[in-house]
């Protein structure tokens, strides 16, 4: 398959590359970040710098795809980057490589979406305790909520733009994979010694997805992905040390339901639907231990 990955030498697109290269895919890469060198991409791996921004550059990009990977995007609010700049540049890359996508007859589209898309964090920070989630066990039905968080409008919007794009189109394959924080061997470290509370994601329900689980589940979506617009919420949970996912739910989301109510709660996040329709299962899940809070 011929694939395009934007947003190719970030954290994500650099090991996505890597794991539609292993699977003998071909690939496109691009990005704005120019390669810093010649081995930053792999040998036989065209790499384009373009600015998705600019909408007459995609087209060139996306002719002759079978596929693109969307993981371009400002990757959250940062310092020095206003709120409005993320939500307007972001939206502007997802339209235009999805419109290039619709006219062009690229037949699949994987896009980068984000958890804040449905868990409120205003300004794209945690609201106070007692920390509120739709419910648990948490998975990729959940309904868009960023609240005021402009990263997460630019992802909500980002979906809207791809199921609108499958009800025109039905047999286009677009999933949205609302991907919770992304991680590398930093967390395994840190999580070797024990963690006041103040320095877990409480307010994203403990989520997490190691980065080769990532781009496995990239590569799984590309081969398995079935006609129509589908959404789903790729997540470990951090254990917490002596605390079953019911007692966790009971001391830290006592406002937040139970997606089944009189069902127990036995995870903190559902991957049923990854499991059943791409046969994903990511590693175990980290197991932390807290300090005297």
């Amino acid at each position: 398959m011929k694939v395009l990955v934007t947003g190719a030498m970030g954290r994500l697109g650099s090991v996505v590359r890597k794991e539609l290269l292993r699977r003998g895919h071909a690939v496109v890469a691009t990005d704005l970040r120019a390669a810093s060198s010649e081995a930053e991409v792999e040998p036989g791996v065209p790499f384009e710098l373009v600015d998705l921004r600019d909408s007459a550059a995609v087209y060139p990009l996306l002719r002759g795809q079978d596929a693109v990977v969307h993981l371009a995007n400002i990757p959250s609010l940062r310092v020095g980057v206003s709120p409005q700049v993320v939500l307007s540049e972001n939206v502007a890359m997802n339209a235009n490589v999805f419109q290039a996508a619709r006219e062009l007859g690229v037949p699949r589209i994987v896009f980068a979406s984000s958890l804040q898309a449905m868990i409120r964090l205003d300004d794209g920070r945690p609201t106070a305790p007692p920390y509120t989630i739709p419910y648990f066990p948490l998975d990729g039905d959940a309904p868009t909520n960023p609240g005021r968080n402009y990263y997460g409008l630019s992802k909500e919007f980002g979906e809207r733009m791809l199921r609108l794009l499958s009800e025109q189109e039905p047999e286009r394959r677009c999933t949205s994979l609302r991907f919770p924080m992304l991680a590398g061997d930093w967390l395994r470290e840190r999580v070797q010694q024990p963690l006041p509370l103040s320095g877990l994601n409480f307010g994203e329900a403990l989520t997490y997805l190691e980065l080769p689980d990532a781009a496995v589940l990239v590569a799984l979506v590309l081969e398995r992905q079935a006609p129509g617009y589908h959404q789903y919420f790729p997540a470990q949970a951090l254990q917490l040390e002596g605390l079953s996912p019911a007692a966790t739910v009971a001391r830290f989301y006592p406002d937040s339901p139970a997606r089944c109510p009189g069902e127990p709660i036995r995870a903190l996040v559902d991957r049923t639907a990854l499991e059943r329709d791409f046969g994903f299962f990511p590693q175990p899940p980290l197991t932390v231990r807290l300090t005297g809070n």
